[in-house]
């Protein structure tokens, strides 16, 4: 690779390929591509999904490539609502629900012909920019635009107007295509460390509910106390000695905390309504989790990995924010061995969990590697 961060005056990238030389070309995302949104067909008449053509939403947009979609409509549907099919290759991105972080910058180059909600926007080059240098340009500056760009109060979108007028710099195609290359070598790395840690979840899951299951002998709340918290997310510090925990993970921290020790946190209200982890040390909860404790003779960690097994679904009440409660579901037996054999099988489970936490670290550090190569190799 070629450093060309003393280039500060020319436009080129700081890191390049040292077979390639010479300023970068200028232009507008208008004049590079054809912009195409969406639509979303009535759902009165339920034979317009009840069809083979992958129609895509803006949650779906989560890997380099989309091959198939959760809902998918009929011809019909296609005609009614002039829902352009669109080529192999496109470049898609989401324009709806900017506000929320993990939404903005997503996007995806489809392997099959789709058609699009109005939730996403779809591009297709017509000039001297190959879609899939648009979709790394777009990764790097994505987040960025989705912050500073989208408009709207409750509901934050980009509009055909905003998005056609950025300037985007792009090299020769012969630039273009090793960049590419380059970059999609890092995305195949990627998804197979995805894979890694989709197949390792499974067998967690799989061997966890065999190593928990047998004649149900004892009640949770036989097993457990639970303890619940009245703090805040706006009441914890930014900076303590120790972590408060909320429904996806430390949200702060505190110098008082309130539990010590081995627990399971269990989120008793909102979407991730039952959902379960396993702390230890000092910290603090906030409201939305129950605090399991375990009682004498009781392993935590056969107890955590019981739990991660087991069905909330008919302890769950209310529509638009589902809860439990441990009154009910503290009612509900499980299997229960002897305590050495509660912890031998998790003593297992532990060993793949911790598998799983590396192969994370892994991921993690690709991410990052992928970062910096697209700060470093686009503009």
């Amino acid at each position: 690779m070629a450093n060309n961060n003393e280039n500060k005056i020319l436009n080129v990238p700081n890191l390049r390929f040292p077979e390639f030389s010479g300023e970068w070309e200028m232009s507008s995302i208008g004049e590079q591509f054809e912009l195409y949104s969406g639509n979303t067909p009535s759902r009165m008449n339920k034979n317009q999904f009840d069809g083979s053509i992958n129609w895509i939403t803006s949650g779906e947009l989560k890997e380099h490539y989309i091959s198939d979609t959760k809902e998918k409509i009929s011809e019909e549907a296609a005609k009614n609502n002039s829902l352009k099919l669109l080529p192999v290759g496109t470049f898609v991105i989401a324009i709806y629900g900017l506000e929320a972080n993990g939404v903005r910058g997503t996007c995806s180059i489809t392997t099959r012909e789709s058609t699009i909600s109005q939730a996403c926007m779809a591009f297709t080059s017509k000039m001297d920019i190959q879609n899939e240098f648009l979709y790394s340009w777009y990764k790097k500056h994505g987040n960025i635009i989705g912050i500073k760009y989208a408009q709207g109060t409750k509901q934050q979108n980009l509009s055909y107007d905003i998005i056609e007028r950025f300037n985007i710099s792009y090299p020769c195609m012969e630039e273009q295509e090793k960049l590419i290359r380059f970059i999609s070598l890092i995305d195949q790395r990627i998804a197979t460390q995805n894979k890694i840690i989709d197949k390792l979840q499974s067998l967690i899951g799989g061997i966890g509910q065999r190593l928990t299951a047998g004649k149900a002998n004892a009640r949770l709340m036989d097993c457990l106390t639970c303890h619940s918290s009245t703090l805040q997310e706006s009441q914890v510090l930014e900076s303590g000695k120790y972590p408060v925990y909320g429904a996806s993970g430390t949200c702060g921290y505190t110098d008082t905390p309130d539990y010590d020790g081995d627990a399971i946190l269990i989120i008793k209200d909102g979407s991730g309504v039952g959902s379960t982890s396993f702390v230890t040390g000092k910290y603090s909860v906030i409201g939305t989790l129950n605090v399991l404790k375990p009682k004498k003779d009781v392993s935590t960690h056969y107890l955590y990995y019981s739990l991660k097994s087991f069905n909330f679904s008919p302890y769950r009440i209310g529509l638009a924010i589902p809860h439990i409660y441990f009154k009910d579901y503290g009612k509900a037996t499980i299997w229960l061995p002897s305590n050495e054999e509660q912890r031998r099988r998790a003593r297992l489970l532990s060993l793949i969990d911790t598998k799983i936490s590396a192969e994370r670290n892994i991921l993690d550090m690709l991410a990052k590697q992928k970062a910096y190569l697209l700060s470093a190799m686009f503009i």
